[in-house]
């Protein structure tokens, strides 16, 4: 990544750090899920650092989105969840702003599109839907199924694996699934400062795993099947 590009990162996600740590936080995640897969997989180096950049900064539209919303207990009403769904759209126009290239910015526009179009903003479906969206959508969902909400306590791994697996083909590519069902648990957890592992749901604020930490090929015998 060129040095200004790394710059233009780290700053928003310095904003992000101050104002919104919860998403800094769980952006960070699908991050290293998201390049994880990628490496594993087949995507090639650039392909990979598209995926990283676009899911740190995936929930970047959340910055605009008000307190009374994102910090509201319990599920938002209809209202509050109207406005909640804007934030791909503002997300965007941040990462425009700040000179983020188009494959960056598809990945913040249409991580909540669904595989069959019933996602949003734009109800895109199937081969309209780039890999690399599909991979962040996967994992975007994959840390907020293993994270705590005031609604409802966290699910284990695999237990969020197998609501995921329910998905497929409506919500989420099979490609995608197929890939995370064939990845061991121990994939998923990102190394923590000084060494050690966290579990895939820990917050660790303020940490980026070091790309060549979260790039390692994991050696696994299942092969993909296509969609």
């Amino acid at each position: 990544m060129l040095q200004t590009e790394l710059g233009r990162v780290e700053s928003v996600l310095m904003t992000l750090e101050q104002k919104r740590p919860e998403v800094a936080a769980h952006s960070r995640r699908v991050s290293a899920y998201s390049v994880r897969f990628a490496s594993q997989f087949g995507f090639d180096p650039q392909e990979v650092e598209t995926i990283r950049v676009g899911a740190l900064l995936h929930d970047v539209g959340k910055l605009l989105i008000p307190n009374r919303i994102l910090n509201k207990p319990g599920r938002p009403n209809a209202r509050e969840w109207r406005e909640l769904k804007i934030h791909p759209e503002l997300g965007v126009e941040i990462a425009h702003r700040c000179g983020f290239d188009d494959d960056v910015c598809h990945i913040v526009l249409y991580h909540h599109e669904r595989y069959d179009g019933s996602g949003y903003p734009d109800g895109l479906a199937k081969d309209q839907i780039d890999f690399k969206v599909r991979i962040v959508n996967v994992m975007d969902t994959l840390d907020a199924l293993t994270s705590a909400r005031d609604y409802r306590e966290r699910l284990t791994f695999e237990s969020a694996r197998s609501l995921i697996v329910r998905g497929v083909g409506t919500q989420y590519c099979p490609w995608v699934v197929t890939g995370l069902m064939a990845m061991p648990p121990e994939m998923f957890a990102i190394p923590a400062p000084g060494g050690g592992a966290a579990e895939p749901h820990l917050e660790v604020p303020g940490f980026v795993p070091p790309i060549d930490q979260i790039t390692q090929p994991w050696q696994s015998p299942t092969a993909l099947c296509a969609c």
